[in-house]
């Protein structure tokens, strides 16, 4: 047996708790371990990335995963103030939302996640996230 893995770090900004448990539904696809935490706003995963209390021992993620639609902050703003840091610019952005608007196109366009990905809603949905979610990990 080889040596174990490094998990993957994984900040999900989500505020639906039952969409949180769609999305760790879909992440038990992926075929590598991973830590999973789970802020509920835009403010908390900006506190969370900055280690700033309550966060002041967090783990830096590799992953980000954005609601679009979050409390205080949206998850458009979350990813233009990770874009802004030196430090997070390269961190990889899935940003998550039950529709894409014309205007979440333009800041697609704008922003440059890693990837926008449709919130799952049925079986074969946790699959294609999760999957798609392994790739961005690649």
């Amino acid at each position: 047996m080889g040596p174990l893995k490094q998990p993957i770090r994984i900040l999900l900004a989500e505020d639906n708790l039952a969409d949180v448990k769609l999305i760790e539904k879909c992440l038990r696809n992926i075929t590598f371990p991973y830590h999973l935490s789970v802020v509920g706003d835009g403010e908390a995963a900006i506190a969370f990335l900055k280690r700033q209390v309550p966060y002041t021992t967090a783990p830096r993620p590799n992953l980000l995963l954005l609601s679009t639609h979050l409390p205080k902050q949206s998850g458009w703003d979350v990813l233009a103030w990770v874009r802004a840091q030196p430090a997070l610019s390269r961190l990889p952005v899935v940003m998550l939302t039950g529709v894409f608007s014309l205007l979440d196109e333009e800041r697609i366009d704008r922003l440059q996640p890693t990837r926008c990905l449709l919130k799952p809603r049925d079986p074969e949905d946790y699959l294609r996230v999760g999957q798609a979610l392994e790739r961005v990990l690649r």
